[in-house]
């Protein structure tokens, strides 16, 4: 049975990795207050407020899917995987992305060592040939007792990636 399931997975994933575009690149993102109405202050910024970390996207089509590694430093340092799956559509050399998805959090130090939630991802990517230079909004989704995504506060960054 787990060799018919191997199997079967194999067949299903080849034609995928195999006709697909793969970008991999470099993330880095900011806990944005701008959605909130207030100023960016250039002098507030420090290195707590970023998120650095590696983009890895497929694309097939019209359908995306995303896995974004990101290291946050502050009072607590931690891990986040953002796992998202949509859609993407190419106009030119812009390509306009909205996906959603599972995102993990790992903490380092004394507070709750894991946490995991939804989120919402709108991007927007400007491809240069192989390369392409994005811009990123990620937002939490909750899921309680209707759908509600939390846009006024989250994540805001770039990616540089390389496709193959």
């Amino acid at each position: 049975m787990k060799r018919l399931f191997l199997v079967l997975a194999v067949l299903v994933i080849l034609p995928v990795a195999v006709f697909a575009e793969w970008g991999i690149g470099g993330a880095a993102f900011y806990k944005s207050p701008v959605l909130l109405g207030q100023p960016i202050d250039i002098g507030n910024l420090n290195v707590n407020q970023f998120n650095f970390g590696g983009d890895l996207r497929l694309k097939l089509s019209l359908f995306q899917a995303e896995a974004l590694l990101l290291y946050a430093a502050g009072d607590v340092n931690s891990l986040n995987a953002f796992l998202d799956v949509g859609l993407a559509v190419d106009i030119a050399i812009l390509r306009l992305s909205l996906g959603v998805g599972p995102n993990f959090t790992y903490n380092f130090g004394e507070s709750s060592p894991m946490q995991a939630g939804f989120n919402a991802k709108a991007g927007a990517d400007v491809k240069f040939g192989p390369i392409s230079v994005g811009l990123s909004y990620i937002m939490a989704w909750n899921i309680h007792n209707a759908l509600y995504i939390n846009t006024s506060s989250g994540l805001l960054g770039v990616q540089v990636l390389f496709w193959m």
